[in-house]
């Protein structure tokens, strides 16, 4: 007996999830539904199966092909234009040649379908229509038979007051070939509209058949998610190819569950996947393949189909979730969101209920969905944030894509001098290096790689060799949720100007850069003396012999990110005694224990986020106002014509004992550039050269004689509060506008860097909206820690009044 499945429909009450997907692929516990339909087929010897495809078939012929790979033959029938349920079999007519069965390729079924063809035969009827009973037959053809089974009435979706049986048809039929002479040809034609009216009109036989099992159309989000968790709790008798490692916990083989996961059945995880032991899978979650859950992430009644990434303490409750999207750490998708594929979901963002994303949305972080987004975008979010482009590992940032923003890059560059290429002592790292050093040669640039080398050493080597850029690529090491940091520098090692960032930008997005010929890429050159290079540039400008006589102790703390080699090397620059310490979750603290039993002269802590912080014998933290009147001082002593760029947000006075000194300090943006562009009269800035910042305050204790809890007398800890006040990224600009109007209507005097620096009586406060997330920022200083926090409260009410306002 040969069968016919439905395979054409285009699925329009399931979007998103059909818009690039047929609806008899959409899956059903990480199978395509239609693969359920074979199975059932086979089940009761039938073999031979004609497919119709309307709707994306490429995508239905390409998964199954000629079906021998499940043990069938499949012949596609594909109509140019939309026939109609009794139409897709008339384009198949010359397949039906017998007795034939017709089935959709979206509905889910285990009814014994050897008993409804038997039922056919015994009745001898033309064609006989397969029952079921349903709770609410509002979205189905209800039908009426008469004792013997012959259809006598039926009535295609009613309304309650047409609803006169609970019996409906399923859209399986039976039929015999000369159904087919009933048809028309090359026209839309439907079986419960045209088909079976007329065979009643003309006292054909037509019969139904109430079968018993269950059945369930998915054509509704919400019937998708029930018939899924109606195979986990068993309802159906359906083949689910999955291990039971428990009862109703299905893991599909390679699957390693860390022994302390918390899973509560019934759930299904996909082979791939990778759960955080603190995770916690609730009841009802269906995991495809390659999804990745991480620390203190929550999941419950959700479907996620493959390759999500769904990152620490998000919360998803009753949610689904195509292939390829990014949820951010924190957020929160409530009841019945539904997120199309490849969409990002910003760190602590709120999708509310029932609301549906379209493929390829972005939602800022800490932003607010309340209404469905289709074509729209919530906002046009740079590629860049501060510090470069940022993105979580194999996720957001892949080799493809790095060798493509590699390729962008180049393409605005001349073919000349090289481009520098580096990376932290990761392996992905490490991959993604050699990704983007493909993509410049690619387009014709020549390629100088470091290998591992950190930012400060590359920022040199690309002046050093006269390279006229660099590409610096390092990962965070926090096991619960990693990014990617690409930066990209220019010939001075400074971060690319703004205008280059808008270029890269625009020729990655159009891609209308040209490629060489195979025969011109850019050349290949490693290079391995980089570190050697930058201690030797230090050794000129840094006085260490003097560093060495005064014998430092000193513990210094490393991130699993630093470059361990450099930091040895300088460590035998400075001399002394001093203790390596390694990551632990409370950095600071372990230091400050360490020093204080080794009786240490500093504690030395390098942050992540390429910053410098030190700690005093006494167990005190160095603010940002003291390490810059630090840095300060210690530049006094060594190139007193110096001018020093601070940023804005570091809100502290010049000490008074530097006011009458030639060092000069040169307030800037926030950003690196303009820290560096600023700074003049030193061979490096501090603030993007660490080792040199470091070096130069320890020259100036050993010189001066002067222990770290003396300097920090002489440099009063400094009383500084901050609040954040959150805007979405569209109202940024007129918010700014409404807060610079408040400021000339009370008359203070306001300067303007990225934000709004304003000096009042009670202290210095800066209003500055933040360049990566959808907030504001505000920093007050006052002279008691009490006064800065009642002046940061106050600015920020005043944000969030002006906020309101404009809302209104």
């Amino acid at each position: 007996m040969k069968a016919v499945i439905m395979a054409g429909g285009k699925g329009t009450r399931l979007r998103p999830l059909t818009l690039n997907t047929p609806k008899p692929m959409v899956p059903l516990l990480n199978r395509p539904c239609m693969e359920y339909i074979i199975e059932l087929l086979k089940r009761h010897d039938i073999h031979q199966i004609a497919v119709t495809v309307q709707y994306l078939p490429e995508v239905i012929r390409n998964h199954f092909g000629d079906g021998s790979a499940y043990g069938v033959e499949l012949y596609y029938a594909e109509e140019d234009t939309p026939l109609g349920t009794a139409g897709s079999i008339k384009n198949a007519a010359e397949f039906l040649d017998e007795t034939f069965i017709v089935i959709s390729g979206d509905a889910l079924t285990d009814f014994n379908l050897r008993q409804a063809i038997d039922y056919h035969k015994d009745k001898d009827a033309l064609a006989t229509m397969v029952l079921t009973q349903v709770d609410s037959p509002l979205e189905y053809g209800v039908v009426m038979t008469d004792e013997s089974g012959r259809v006598t009435r039926f009535l295609e979706k009613p309304s309650w007051s047409e609803v006169f049986s609970d019996t409906v048809n399923t859209g399986i039929y039976v039929l015999e070939p000369e159904i087919l002479d009933w048809i028309p040809a090359n026209c839309s034609y439907d079986f419960s509209l045209n088909l079976f009216p007329e065979l009643l009109s003309n006292n054909k036989a037509l019969y139904g058949y109430v079968a018993e099992g269950y059945w369930s159309d998915i054509g509704n989000l919400q019937q998708y998610r029930k018939s899924q968790f109606d195979m986990l709790d068993g309802h159906v008798h359906v083949p689910i190819q999955a291990n039971e490692i428990m009862p109703k916990v299905f893991i599909e083989p390679g699957v390693l569950l860390p022994s302390t996961l918390h899973v509560q059945g019934p759930a299904y995880i996909g082979a791939g996947s990778s759960l955080h032991p603190m995770s916690k899978i609730g009841p009802y979650t269906v995991l495809g393949k390659g999804n990745s859950v991480l620390a203190s992430a929550g999941l419950e009644r959700t479907i996620a189909w493959n390759g999500n990434y769904i990152g620490e303490g998000a919360e998803l409750q009753e949610t689904l979730l195509m292939d390829r999207t990014v949820v951010g750490s924190c957020a929160q998708l409530q009841e019945g969101a539904v997120i199309g594929s490849s969409c990002t979901i910003g760190s602590n963002a709120s999708i509310k209920s029932s609301v549906r994303l379209w493929p390829n949305k972005t939602v800022p972080a800490k932003g607010i969905v309340h209404t469905s987004m289709i074509w729209t975008e919530p906002t046009n979010k740079s590629l860049f944030q501060s510090k470069g482009v940022i993105g979580i590992p194999n996720m957001e940032l892949h080799p493809e894509r790095v060798s493509r923003l590699a390729e962008a890059y180049g393409s605005t560059l001349r073919a000349a001098a090289p481009v520098l290429i580096a990376a932290s002592p990761h392996p992905y790292c490490e991959l993604l290096k050699h990704a983007a050093g493909s993509g410049l040669r690619t387009v014709g640039i020549h390629v100088l790689d470091l290998g591992c080398a950190s930012e400060e050493v590359t920022r040199y080597a690309v002046q050093h060799h006269q390279g006229q850029g660099a590409i610096h690529i390092s990962l965070t090491e926090s096991a619960t949720s990693p990014e990617v940091l690409i930066q990209w520098m220019d010939e001075q090692g400074k971060p690319i100007a703004k205008s280059m960032e808008r270029k890269l930008e625009n020729a990655y997005y159009q891609e209308d850069y040209p490629r060489m010929p195979w025969n011109r890429i850019g050349a290949y050159r490693a290079y391995q003396h980089a570190d050697e290079d930058y201690l030797k540039a230090l050794e000129a400008h840094v006085d260490f012999a003097k560093i060495r006589e005064a014998n430092l102790r000193y513990v210094l703390h490393l991130s699993s990110r630093q470059e361990h080699p450099l930091i040895k090397r300088w460590t035998e620059l400075v001399g002394g005694t001093g203790l390596l310490t390694q990551h632990t979750h409370e950095p600071e603290l372990n230091i400050l224990e360490i020093v204080h039993h080794t009786h240490a002269d500093l504690g030395i802590f390098l942050e992540e986020d390429s910053q410098l912080s030190l700690i005093t014998p006494s167990g005190h933290i160095l603010n940002d106002d003291q390490m810059i009147a630090l840095i300060m001082t210690a530049i006094a002593s060594s190139a007193p014509n110096a001018v020093l760029g601070v940023p804005s947000s570091m809100l502290g006075s010049i000490p008074s004992s530097l006011q009458a000194n030639t060092v000069q300090v040169r307030r800037t943006k926030e950003s690196l550039r303009s820290i560096m562009e600023d700074t003049t009269g030193l061979p490096f800035s501090p603030f993007a050269y660490r080792l040199y910042a470091l070096s130069l305050i320890l020259y100036y204790m050993a010189n001066a004689r002067i222990g770290l809890d003396t300097i920090a007398e002489m440099h009063p800890y400094g009383y500084t509060a901050k609040e954040e006040v959150i805007c979405s990224w569209n109202e940024k600009g007129a918010l700014m506008r409404e807060l610079m109007t408040w400021v000339r209507s009370s008359g203070q005097e306001a300067e303007l860097m990225d934000g709004i620096r304003i000096q009042t009586a009670e202290g210095s406060v800066l209003i500055l909206p933040d360049q990566d997330e959808p907030l504001f920022q505000v920093f007050a200083q006052s002279d008691s820690t009490a006064q800065a926090k009642l002046l940061a409260h106050s600015y920020a009410s005043l944000i969030n009044q002006s906020h309101q306002q404009l809302r209104k």
